[in-house]
């Protein structure tokens, strides 16, 4: 329509699904997002039903993917959105922390 604004999406996708140790897609999930440049994570998401999760972010730099869950190790994914494609598919398997006699870690 004539006179009216259009907003355009960013042009990347990053798509992905977290596992647990079992392989069993995992929900509620918190999934963090930066640039890979940057020390402040800018998107924050968590995963759907599925263990499922879609975050919309601009074109152009690398991204660093942080998956984080109590007990579990932080595990860190990068992304790069400058490979021609407008979306990249990550799965992420977690691991719980290591943990040795009465809960101590090593």
């Amino acid at each position: 329509m004539k006179g009216i604004p259009t907003k355009t999406l960013p042009g990347f996708l990053i798509i992905g699904t977290v596992f647990n140790e079992n392989a069993m897609a995992w929900p509620g999930i918190e999934v963090k997002i930066r640039r890979k440049t940057e020390k402040k994570y800018r998107w924050e998401a968590y995963t759907n039903s599925r263990g499922e999760f879609a975050v919309r972010v601009p074109e152009g730099p690398e991204y660093e993917v942080l998956v984080k869950a109590k007990k579990y190790q932080d595990n860190v994914v990068t992304v790069n959105s400058t490979n021609g494609d407008n979306q990249q598919r990550v799965s992420v398997k977690m691991v719980p922390n290591a943990t040795g006699k009465n809960g101590a870690k090593p």
